[in-house]
């Protein structure tokens, strides 16, 4: 994969992550899910992204190692604790009970930072019902909570990225519907994002005449993505896919300015 090029995947690998990876979705979807796969950097054969179809619509998600991956190559990863506790509020190092935890909590250490970032999650606001939240529910809560660390600690490079054991518990399941209920917290709000950093990309794609140049803006993109939300990125990047199909049959030109530079 490079970062200049839209068509991530050969014709081979697309047919292997429709049918396995990502399975049900269409063309434009895996494009789309194609960018989201060049734009965090995350590997879909190696299992950190994922494409989920959830009520018609398809959700894209990282696993927790696709969460350690982009923390790590910022080079400011400075290592993480994990913690269990029952009923009681007592953190323990390791769960050794056969009953589920009733929360996790993980402490990650940032280089440069005077104060680690905590996240915390409870066993009743994620437990999924089944599969490895029955199986391993100790080793699932605590990815839960790590996922959440490492989105506090590292906001730039993780905002609106969610893990799939995050959103299990929002699967439908036709077996045992999960409940939520009252004293679950919210889910955490997604980020706003700059409204002029987001109105200079969706011009600058109206204005682009080459492919080059297409491939400099998804560039400023990119550099830019710590002041978008995760939905304005989403439409920069759908607007950039259809701007690419109008200019495939154009002849290559030069990039011009960065399009997200201050008036």
């Amino acid at each position: 994969m490079t970062s200049s090029s839209l068509a991530l995947w050969t014709p081979e690998q697309t047919q292997l992550i429709s049918t396995t990876i990502a399975p049900g979705c269409s063309a434009d979807e895996l494009r789309l899910f194609a960018y989201a796969c060049q734009r965090t950097g995350l590997d879909p054969f190696s299992k950190q992204i994922y494409a989920i179809k959830r009520g018609g619509k398809m959700t894209i998600q990282a696993g927790i190692d696709g969460l350690r991956s982009i923390a790590e190559r910022t080079g400011q990863l400075d290592g993480c604790q994990r913690f269990w506790c029952g009923e009681d509020g007592q953190w323990q190092e390791v769960w050794l009970s056969s009953k589920p935890p009733a929360a996790a909590k993980c402490v990650v250490h940032r280089k440069g930072c005077s104060h680690p970032f905590v996240g915390v999650a409870r066993f009743a606001d994620y437990n999924a019902g089944s599969g490895l939240w029955s199986k391993m529910p100790s080793v699932m809560l605590g990815k839960v909570a790590e996922a959440q660390a490492l989105r506090s600690g590292f906001p730039a490079d993780l905002s609106g990225v969610y893990s799939t054991d995050e959103m299990q518990q929002a699967e439908p399941d036709t077996v045992q519907p999960v409940t939520v209920t009252a004293e679950a917290a919210p889910a955490p709000a997604l980020p706003a994002g700059d409204a002029k950093v987001f109105a200079a990309g969706k011009a600058a794609i109206a204005k682009c005449k080459s492919i080059p140049e297409l491939h400099k803006i998804q560039e400023r993109m990119e550099a830019r993505k710590g002041d978008l939300s995760d939905d304005q990125l989403t439409q920069l990047l759908q607007l950039a896919m259809a701007k690419e199909q109008e200019l495939t049959p154009a002849a290559a030109a030069t990039p011009d300015e960065d399009p997200f530079a201050d008036d």
